[in-house]
């Protein structure tokens, strides 16, 4: 299950940086062609899904407390990623006929900022994953791996 992980961390942070590639596949394309389809597509469907199974997996290798929750994140941030439109809109009524103000998009100027939260992310659980291959199950407090305190050295006699 440990590698189990790995792979989904792997292929999670390889959509992310897909992502991010199709974001300026997108807008470097002619507006008719629809390229930037690939990036709303890749980011409401093959995302969410490897961030459900990055939690999932993250469980089943037994990753520590820290870690599992941790995995949670990823999830939350892709969700704010769509609800950071929706809110801005509201805010600032925003619809396709006008340009957005400048304070709107300063604001939407953060899906970029939380789209590279959510690939260090993928990142940090790559380096996680990777140790938990390679060193096994983290310590019963829950601590990450790596991280567990080790045992105090003995006082020397006189």
């Amino acid at each position: 299950m440990r590698k189990l992980f790995l792979t989904v961390a792997v292929l999670f942070t390889a959509a992310v940086v897909l992502q991010l590639y199709f974001a300026a596949v997108g807008v470097f394309s002619d507006p008719e062609s629809e390229l930037f389809n690939w990036h709303g597509t890749n980011g409401r469907v093959v995302l969410p899904i490897l961030a459900i199974l990055l939690i999932i997996s993250a469980a089943l290798a037994r990753a520590g407390r820290r870690t599992i929750w941790l995995s949670v994140l990823p999830l939350v941030l892709l969700l704010f990623q769509t609800v950071l439109f929706i809110v801005t809109g509201l805010i600032f009524g925003l619809d396709e006929s006008t340009p957005p103000s400048l304070a709107a998009t300063l604001v939407l100027s953060l899906h970029a900022v939380n789209g590279t939260a959510i690939l260090l992310l993928g990142v940090l659980f790559i380096v996680r994953a990777r140790r938990l291959v390679r060193e096994g199950p983290p310590a019963k407090t829950g601590t990450p791996v790596g991280e567990a305190e080790e045992a105090p050295a003995a006082a020397p006699s006189a």
